[in-house]
């Protein structure tokens, strides 16, 4: 591996297929709690490493009853059974096809139909969906349906086939066959059959990404992981699921993002994936509270200016103890904090660094496995998503004059191509393996800086190019603007005007109003933003 910025990297064992980390796991962690969550029944329920192992392995003999080389599409909420489901299909020597529970019914058919898949496992709550779109003639070539996460009238149970697997001999399936090269994941892109692309990726691809960035980016192997963002996608799927599995930690499933807090409190979290608009939201909501006590803002900076003296004469651990208040709303034990998906506000990262947290951010593509780049615990740049993984090449093509190009990619993270897709495989990956991220950034010092996507850079009428991203992290900074959307219009004249979309923070607007005796209106809602 190459030197990176943030000096030598962790040494972290390396494995061709993800069976065969999963076998090893099992080994060395045993018995210790792996997965923890509330069940269908809303009781407590929590799997081991070991019975993990032995639980997908049954489901895997199960499996290879219906045929060799299974596809299996999964659609799901977090949990148990989507573990299991998904390491026993590749115990199979199958391909898993994760799709959003959240698609209509004909999205999920298609995606199925295009992957060419036999098998769907999907949540018991779905069964009328599912049932209904079958009856229609609408269904997809599927052939074989399974029910999860509780009980189906409709549809057989997947524990079916893991009863069957369970008496087939011997004990085990044999995977000589599966290598690093064999296809693991296919993972579509979007529900949207038009513009949906099938991405490809082998064992090595995710577990190169994930093994080099255990080995970048420091986790204890005592980390209690909050899954809120969903399996279906890479970035969780790699980094809140296998990357405990592999590295020994438990992962708790929340109960949604209503209840975060709580399941933060009461399962003594240390770590949690998220994206932008989670952390933004938090911040916000941290900082109005603190806004709202008698002398908040003074007090906050008081702490600040404490905990940075504290930190210049070696004292560690000093705004954790300073802001003790917040870290307790959080049940005392969260310290890092991992932002991805897209940019985060900077003023976001640094704020949450002051109070004592560890932030990082990381950029991926679902293309990549998912990551590129993600920043280290001693190369925490606000506004950048660090270095690049050790084994990836990141090129800026065309710098245009403040070094801002099209960001390139090439590593055994990028995917083998888009499923059955040559043509649309060849517009973004090139023979000798550069895959066109179509995003636009920065390469400085060997940190990464991402500025906004290519296909939504605005040409304003004085020649500069603008990016949306950048002047919607303005505007997401008002305490009355929840979201905003920034896009281009051709003008009259040469070039393109900038418009901005706001949806207000009607709490915020509403408090205002209350506060100055009057009711909330739409003049009121407009002069307010527009200040």
């Amino acid at each position: 591996m190459k030197d990176i910025p943030g000096g030598p990297l962790r040494d972290i064992k390396r494995f061709d297929t993800i069976p065969q980390m999963v076998r090893a796991s099992s080994l060395e962690h045993g018995t210790r709690e792996f997965m923890r969550e509330l069940g269908s029944d809303g009781s407590p329920r929590s799997i081991s490493f070991s019975d993990l192992e032995s639980a997908a392995s049954s489901f895997a003999r199960g499996l290879l009853q219906l045929g060799p080389a299974p596809v299996v599409a999964l659609c799901g909420r977090n949990g148990i059974d989507w573990a299991t489901v998904f390491l026993g299909t590749l115990f199979a020597g199958g391909v898993v096809v994760p799709i959003d529970k959240e698609l209509p019914p004909s999205d999920i058919s298609g995606i199925i139909h295009y992957s060419g898949a036999a098998v769907f496992v999907f949540d018991a709550s779905m069964e009328e969906s599912v049932h209904s779109h079958l009856r229609s003639g609408k269904g997809s070539v599927c052939s074989r349906y399974y029910a999860m996460n509780g009980a189906s009238a409709l549809f057989p149970g997947f524990s079916s086939l893991m009863l069957q697997g369970e008496t087939v001999l011997p004990p085990f399936a044999d995977d000589s066959d599966v290598t690093s090269s064999s296809v693991a994941v296919i993972s579509y892109t979007s529900g949207t059959m038009g513009a949906a692309k099938g991405v490809v990726l082998s064992h090595g691809n995710i577990l190169s990404d994930l093994q080099m960035m255990l080995a970048s980016a420091f986790i204890r192997t005592d980390e209690v992981f909050l899954s809120v963002l969903p399996f279906h996608h890479m970035y969780e799927c790699v980094c809140g699921f296998l990357c405990p599995l592999q590295h020994g930690c438990t992962v708790v499933i929340s109960r949604g993002l209503r209840y975060i807090a709580e399941d933060l409190s009461a399962n003594s979290i240390t770590l949690v994936l998220g994206v932008p608009l989670l952390w933004e939201g938090m911040y916000r909501r941290i900082m109005a509270q603190i806004g709202s006590m008698p002398a908040g803002k003074l007090k906050f900076g008081f702490g600040k200016t404490i905990a940075k003296a504290a930190e210049l004469v070696g004292l560690k651990g000093t705004r954790r103890k300073v802001f003790s208040a917040v870290h307790d709303k959080f049940g005392g034990s969260l310290r890092t904090l991992v932002s991805g998906g897209a940019a985060l506000d900077a003023d976001v990262m640094r704020g949450f660094g002051q109070l004592g947290f560890r932030m990082l951010q990381g950029y991926g593509l679902t293309e990549c496995s998912p990551i590129v780049a993600v920043c280290r615990y001693n190369v925490r740049v606000p506004g950048t998503v660090g270095p690049p993984l050790p084994d990836v090449d990141v090129r800026i093509e065309s710098p245009d004059a403040d070094g801002a190009g099209e960001i390139l990619v090439r590593g055994p993270n990028v995917m083998q191509g888009y499923h059955n897709d040559p043509a649309a495989t060849a517009e973004v990956l090139s023979p000798d393996g550069w895959f066109r991220t179509g995003d636009y950034g920065r390469l400085e010092n060997g940190i990464l800086t991402v500025t906004g996507r290519k296909k939504n850079i605005i040409v304003a009428k004085n020649g500069k190019n603008v990016y949306p991203e950048e002047l919607e992290h303005q505007l997401n900074r008002s305490q009355f603007i929840a979201e905003s959307l920034v896009f281009g219009r051709e003008a009259s004249t040469k070039g393109e005007e900038i418009w901005a979309i706001v949806f207000p923070d009607y709490d915020a607007l509403i408090a205002m109003a209350e506060g100055k005796g009057e009711k909330l209106t739409e003049e009121f809602g407009l002069s307010v933003i527009r200040s």
